[in-house]
């Protein structure tokens, strides 16, 4: 039986999930040809082609995409149990940022279970859009983020849930039926924005801004006071907002990518046992969505 070494699955992940060998090497601190060598000694223990040159870019064959989801399984099962089976008690400070519909719905469970599961560890959030976060992240200004994925790679993506989003008011019909109709949004660069945006435009429905906040709150207060409709994840919907009904004549919103992201590649023994908890409990969360996939190799 072939053993597949773990070192070459995490440098075929980064280079499938970044597209070029030069990126790579960055990333992992290693020269272009030790990743190309990696690469060539995978293939030759598979004796299967994993890679076809694109120009300066790499791009997956059929068989070597079908490496891919197994290489991040084997990956995931590896780090978690190192993880868990190294000393129970981990002390530290994690940065974390979130984004502030998932900040006061969702995660205040998930990071209000961790920190009582793991006493020594201290937890600094910071609330924001996905964006910001992101760039956040690619700064190290935070150790571990949530935040919703844009269509560019990112190099420390680690896992992805899709999210459904709909159409929420304050229950007021009248409201449903006006023109232009006001929306209530978040800043420009918000993904649940460009959305919504993207679908009004596509069924020709006149549209205007009647109010903009970069947070949860100020967002929730300006639908129920009815300013005019958001749109949110379905997992993030509070009670005191009402899902807009599909008999409506609302477009359909396009599905988003929640994210999880954290520091490579010296994230702390601290920050992996956040990451392995939120991963546990978004797939959890997540359990009756079929296309929840891994998408990089340490979590």
């Amino acid at each position: 039986m072939i053993n597949l070494p773990t070192d070459l699955l995490r440098t075929f992940t980064t280079v499938m999930d970044l597209g070029g060998i030069t990126r790579a090497a960055e990333v992992l601190g290693r020269s272009q040809p030790a990743i190309s060598l990696q690469l060539k000694r995978l293939e030759e223990l598979i004796d299967i082609p994993l890679f076809v040159r694109a120009g300066k870019r790499v791009k997956l064959t059929e068989d070597g995409e079908a490496l891919g989801v197994y290489a991040r399984q084997i990956l995931a099962l590896n780090d978690e149990a190192v993880s868990r089976l190294r000393s129970p008690r981990v002390g530290g400070v994690v940065r974390v940022g979130l984004p502030s519909d998932f900040a006061v719905s969702i995660l205040p469970t998930i990071l209000g279970g961790f920190t009582r599961a793991h006493d020594g560890i201290t937890l600094e959030v910071t609330c924001g859009i996905s964006r910001d976060l992101v760039r956040g992240m690619e700064k190290q200004d935070y150790d571990v983020v949530i935040a919703l994925c844009g269509e560019s790679p990112f190099v420390s993506l680690a896992k992805t849930w899709t999210d459904r989003l709909v159409w929420v008011s304050n229950g007021d019909a009248s409201l449903l039926a006006e023109e232009p109709l006001p929306l209530i949004v978040y800043p420009q660069g918000c993904l649940y924005r460009q959305r919504t945006v993207e679908a009004l435009n596509r069924a020709g429905r006149n549209w205007r801004v009647a109010y903009s906040s970069p947070s949860q709150s100020g967002i929730e207060a300006a639908v129920k006071a009815g300013l005019g409709v958001t749109v949110l994840s379905e997992k993030t919907v509070p009670s005191s907002l009402v899902p807009i009904a599909v008999e409506n004549g609302f477009p359909g919103l396009a599905d988003v990518e929640v994210g999880l992201f954290y520091r490579q590649p010296d994230l702390s023994e601290a920050g992996l046992r956040l990451v392995n908890y939120i991963t546990g409990s978004m797939d959890s969360l997540h359990s009756d969505t079929t296309d929840s996939r891994l998408d990089h190799s340490r979590v």
